[in-house]
């Protein structure tokens, strides 16, 4: 059989789309079944054109794909979805959850393995009203403001009778990135949380500028799950303060099927262990398990836990973890500690749907490129 990918690139998770495919590759050896897999690719550059998706995608049906797998947004995935219904084909979309579709209902021939961005923000909303926070200040990257965890974190505040009082957004360029406007708020407001959403350099800057400040060591802080990715971390500098986060998956978490995923993974790099060589890792779980690319009500068994694809919504759905920021002692950098998974996210689920049909019957703007790639 032929496996199809769409792959983009990205220059802040520069190896992202070849981890992707590592991961597919170790899955299916591990399991015995790579030899009975022939893979098709096609580069999609950084996923935000969608004609460009589409004659991709059918250049790959063309060649005889009999499933297509890409690391692709939802709106991408509405806009080349005729495809598959016509010919009669699958789509396995690879998505980190930081958009919100706006198509009705479900895609024809078409499932999603997602990381869950908004369900971990939404998720790290309820650990901050937890922990007796009430009124916060937004801060985001220039890059992350144009996804949805900005959106997320101020309707589930706002559901618990809390509110998001200031926004700041960082400068685009780097040479201008100040944290000024923030400060300055939170000296004049003193009970106020933060919630971050910064991603790979981006956080590397808000953390590094954040140490300099005493107001931060003084505010809680709570971020998204892509500003707490692992590799990220441990290049970057500990801030001399804990923080929050909310992520799809950790290195940390103690399970059989994770031990494995690492031992795997890290024997080709230590670094290849990653939440994008995990999407690949899983796809190759669900074709290997799935009767002719039907996943509906399939639970494979992955690095981050039981994971079910909803047939009512052709979404995967995994645990959420809560994690801890504090230094890693060796190397002075940060490490997520203390991974606790989410208990009952079935509120937030049915919330976040509810966010969904906002979107969908309200004008808002939105970067068109799949989460975590950026075009240099």
């Amino acid at each position: 059989m032929k496996l199809g990918l769409l792959l983009t690139k990205s220059v802040i998770y520069p190896s992202m789309g070849f981890d992707i495919v590592d991961g597919l590759k170790a899955s299916l050896k591990n399991q015995g079944s790579e030899s009975e897999y022939q893979i098709l690719s096609k580069n999609i550059g950084v996923g935000g054109n969608n004609d460009e998706i589409y004659s991709c995608a059918e250049q790959l049906l063309l060649e005889g794909a009999d499933i297509v797998i890409g690391y692709i947004n939802p709106h991408a995935a509405e806009a080349i979805s005729p495809l598959f219904e016509n010919s009669g084909k699958t789509l396995l979309v690879l998505d980190s959850g930081y958009h919100l579709p706006v198509y009705e209902s479900v895609l024809p021939n078409t499932y999603f393995i997602s990381l869950q961005g908004n369900l971990c923000s939404r998720a790290i909303v309820n650990k901050a009203f937890s922990d007796g926070n009430k009124n916060f200040a937004v801060a985001c990257s220039f890059f992350d403001a144009g996804y949805r965890s900005p959106y997320i974190y101020s309707a589930a505040s706002e559901e618990k009778g809390g509110a998001v009082t200031f926004n700041y957004v960082t400068p685009l360029r780097k040479v201008d990135f100040t944290l000024d406007p923030l400060v300055n708020y939170l000296n004049e407001n003193k009970d106020t949380a933060i919630f971050a959403s910064f991603c790979g350099d981006m956080a590397e800057d808000y953390l590094n500028e954040s140490a300099k400040l005493e107001s931060f060591s003084k505010n809680n802080t709570y971020a998204s799950g892509f500003t707490a990715e692992e590799n990220w971390l441990d290049k970057i500098t500990y801030p001399g303060y804990n923080w929050y986060s909310a992520v799809p998956w950790s290195k940390n978490i103690n399970t059989p099927a994770n031990k494995e995923f690492k031992n795997i993974m890290g024997s080709i790099r230590p670094e290849k262990v990653n939440i994008f060589s995990l999407l690949g890792w899983e796809a190759a779980l669900y074709i290997s398990k799935s009767n002719n690319f039907n996943f509906d009500g399939l639970i494979i068994d992955s690095p981050r836990g039981s994971v079910f694809m909803n047939p009512s919504t052709k979404h995967s759905e995994a645990p959420v973890y809560y994690a801890t920021i504090t230094k890693n002692s060796d190397t002075n950098t940060c490490a997520l500690t203390n991974i606790t998974e989410v208990s009952n996210l079935t509120e937030d689920r049915n919330s976040l749907l509810k966010d969904i049909e906002y979107i969908k019957n309200n004008i808002s703007n939105s970067w068109l490129n799949s989460y975590a790639c950026l075009d240099s």
